[in-house]
């Protein structure tokens, strides 16, 4: 094993070889599912993007990826609805939970509103701020 040696930088190739080995890995110990991708996507009469929630299931599990709405639509229950939408896509899945991060610039306490509670959280990350990771039972 002496000549193994240590690689540095990004190859899309490389990091799928590791995904695949480590998931491969994953499935001995524990049922997988497969991941399902889901989009949610709010659009004006102009057929524009003016939000969305971007997420995927796994393990029961609906993770929410990305949240956001335009500026113009905040403060009129637009995000509420997208995460109503996503929570009710997750149940139909067969989710027993829903899972996303947020930083404390963000809606951490929006997403408390809405059931989400706090499982752990990094302060000063990034410097300033805190990094919240946040579930749902469902």
């Amino acid at each position: 094993m002496s000549n193994i040696r240590l690689h540095a930088g990004y190859n899309e190739e490389e990091a799928g070889f590791i995904r695949y080995h480590l998931v491969r890995h994953n499935k001995e110990k524990v049922a997988y599912t497969e991941e399902e991708k889901m989009s949610f996507v709010l659009k004006n009469e102009e057929e524009n993007i003016v939000g969305g929630l971007v997420g995927h299931t796994d393990w029961e599990c609906f993770f929410v990826d990305l949240l956001w709405v335009d500026d113009s639509l905040r403060g009129m229950g637009k995000g509420q609805e997208l995460l109503a939408t996503a929570e009710s896509y997750a149940r139909e899945q067969g989710c027993r939970l829903m899972r996303l991060e947020t930083f404390s610039f963000q809606a951490p306490d929006f997403y408390q509103k809405l059931g989400f509670k706090v499982m752990g959280k990094l302060d000063d990350f990034p410097k300033g701020f805190t990094h919240y990771y946040m579930y749902k039972d469902l």
